[in-house]
């Protein structure tokens, strides 16, 4: 499957729900992850990462993102204050002033 053909199957899933690299990899079958989210906010979709504490296989908590397209009803959410806050420009955070 070519790159471009890995990144429309995982724009058109995370259309219909977040996921995590692990569960890109077990229902998709793409093991890059992070590299078609890069190409697809390279592409201008505004891919939004959240990051999630879950168990490991011995149990122990780590840190993973969870992958969602960003709705225009998501668009309307107050930011948190002190979390990070993403420019126009996918992928980068703005500096803190």
């Amino acid at each position: 499957m070519t790159d471009q053909a890995q990144c429309d199957e995982l724009l058109a899933a995370l259309t219909k729900r977040p996921m995590t690299a692990t569960e890109i990899f077990l229902e998709l079958g793409i093991a890059r992850a992070s590299a078609r989210i890069y190409d697809l906010r390279q592409q201008g979709h505004p891919i939004h990462s959240t990051e999630i504490v879950v168990e490991n296989r011995r149990g122990k908590p780590c840190r993973v993102a969870r992958y969602s397209v960003t709705t225009d009803q998501m668009l309307l959410i107050p930011q948190l204050p002190g979390r990070a806050r993403y420019s126009q420009r996918p992928g980068k955070k703005e500096s803190s002033q």
